[in-house]
């Protein structure tokens, strides 16, 4: 008998041993998938034997090479952070998107540029909704990309926007996603089946770093806890040693120990080996040390040229990233390829094929340079 392919499968393979993203890749594709508080949740059962649910989804079995074939029409090949042409520091020169932000401000001014200069008409972003609750939502003006702008370390269904969508033809869409969100694109451009969503329009691919992303109920939860949660103006998380995430409710700033929400960190981020969004045209993060820096990792093309004219439009200024940054980094990336084998050996998910390419992980020369 052939492997289920669709919601069964989806439900026997990712949702009921607990390695659902939340990425919302699957939320509208067909009547029986809701995303509910943070969850992906399976209203009926399906008899598709093979669906865009399974195919999407980046906890089912990942071809990694034939992916990265498709979105950089190159060879596939395992190295700390993927494909990369350089690394370099930036921020935005408006102090509006730097005061927002959750550092540079990086991510919103070029997702602000890119629709002013027609590079793309809209943006499927994540915002922070009611009760915190982040949800997708497709962004056509500077006011909402600037209402995004922000972290708030919490999972939600970014991609339910894209595929529910009011689409014109003409729409060139720019996408900003967690690396778990970015493979569920990456797996949409790549999948034979037919696409009812406009994957072929999006012309910009945004990626986060990410280490892990916290359960929305558990965590609200816990803050309640704490304090009001509606006073909650942003949360940061400080570089090590300190590692305090740090809760700002206008006068007042509560610091919260790592150790005390590690608790809370999905699942299904254990078995993620990606911390940069490797399938992205540009990758953003902190710079260690620099909390008014983003680090700028340039993948494609399209990155390349954004980056260039925002630079040349004074949207941006940047500078070298020094090299002991770029170690870190990489070392970083490392251990989170290193960590999620060791996971997805431990919960035997290597015998689901998970990762393809996982089980050549062990023997090579990237893992070598790691102790245990």
């Amino acid at each position: 008998m052939s492997e289920n392919r669709g919601l069964e499968g989806l439900c026997e393979r990712v949702v009921a041993r607990g390695l659902c993203a939340a990425c919302g890749a699957c939320v509208s594709l067909c009547p029986y998938l809701r995303s509910f508080q943070g969850r992906i949740v399976p209203l009926n059962p399906c008899d598709i034997s093979e669906g865009r649910c399974f195919a999407y989804c980046p906890r089912t079995e990942v071809d990694l090479a034939h992916i990265h074939n498709k979105v950089f029409q190159r060879e596939y090949e395992l190295t700390e952070m993927g494909l990369f042409r350089r690394v370099l520091m930036a921020r935005a020169r408006d102090k509006v998107f730097r005061k927002r932000a959750q550092t540079g401000g990086v991510v919103s001014s070029l997702m602000n540029f890119a629709l002013k200069t027609g590079m793309i008409r809209a943006a499927v972003l994540t915002r922070r909704g009611e009760d915190h609750l982040p949800e997708g939502v497709v962004a056509r003006t500077p006011e909402e990309i600037l209402a995004c702008a922000g972290s708030g370390y919490v999972a939600g269904p970014t991609l339910q926007a894209f595929n529910e969508g009011d689409w014109t033809p003409e729409d060139h869409i720019g996408v900003v996603g967690l690396p778990c969100q970015v493979l569920a694109v990456g797996r949409m451009r790549a999948s034979n089946l037919e696409k009812r969503t406009p994957v072929d329009q999006v012309s910009l691919v945004i990626g986060l770093f990410c280490t892990w992303a916290l359960d929305y109920e558990p965590f609200l939860a816990f803050l309640r806890g704490r304090l009001d949660v509606s006073q909650i103006q942003k949360l940061d998380i400080t570089p090590p040693p300190e590692r305090i995430l740090k809760v700002y409710t206008g006068p007042e700033t509560l610091d919260i120990p790592l150790d005390e929400i590690r608790p809370f960190i999905r699942p299904s981020c254990q078995v993620c080996a990606d911390m940069t969004a490797e399938f992205s045209d540009l990758s953003i993060g902190t710079v260690e040390g620099e909390s008014a820096w983003n680090t700028v990792v340039v993948r494609t093309d399209r990155g390349e040229e954004l980056l260039s004219l925002a630079e040349k439009a004074g949207v941006i200024e940047s500078k070298p990233l020094p090299d002991e940054n770029l170690a870190h980094l990489l070392e970083a990336s490392r251990l989170k390829k290193k960590r999620a084998l060791d996971a997805l050996r431990e919960r035997g998910e290597l015998e689901h094929g998970y990762l393809k390419d996982a089980p050549h992980w062990g023997r090579n020369q990237l893992f070598s340079k790691l102790p245990g």
